[in-house]
């Protein structure tokens, strides 16, 4: 009996019921919506590193599951690396190529590395982690600062809940 309270007690802890849309939550104008054919793209659009947990992906174009089966996926009509609104990514944690299965081991201050098409890599730095609903798509709105949101399923082997990780724009420059 002592271990199922504290089961209770520890994924209450992580509900995703608490959170809610920040205020200034406000999709960008471009943004397609999940069942847009623009999701379907899959061309290499840009390239993600994050060494502390040891991601070195290319990022596709768009987020039906098709794309995200393959990596990491932009959804499509988000802001890009460097761009002034919310570069919003999403990956597998357990399935496919799993480029987000330790998405959970960031932590406030981890470096993220963005590169756009033409070369040029933008850091952000890891500004919180959240659980929210699959239904919480205010995850993919801007927020009034540059910024990427990464999300995948919660917890490992779920599709119950999302793992969102956000990073605020840190610093840019040209690679060669």
């Amino acid at each position: 009996m002592a271990a199922l309270v504290f089961v209770i007690i520890v994924s209450g802890a992580f509900s995703a019921d608490a959170v809610v849309a920040p205020a200034e939550a406000v999709p960008g104008s471009s943004r397609q919506p999940t069942y847009s054919t623009t999701q379907e793209s899959g061309v290499v659009v840009s390239h993600i590193r994050i060494p502390s947990i040891g991601v070195d992906e290319p990022i596709r174009s768009g987020i039906s599951l098709s794309v995200i089966d393959q990596g990491v996926a932009h959804w499509a009509g988000t802001s890009t690396p460097g761009g002034g609104g919310n570069v919003v990514l999403a990956g597998h944690r357990t399935t496919h190529s799993r480029p987000f299965a330790d998405l959970d081991r960031l932590e406030v201050g981890d470096l993220v590395y963005l590169e756009d098409g033409e070369g040029f890599e933008v850091i952000y730095r890891v500004s919180s982690t959240i659980i929210v609903t699959p239904d919480d798509i205010w995850i993919s709105y801007d927020l009034g600062r540059p910024m990427v949101t990464m999300f995948a399923c919660h917890p490992k082997g779920s599709a119950n809940q999302r793992i969102v990780v956000q990073a605020e724009l840190l610093a840019g420059h040209r690679i060669a």
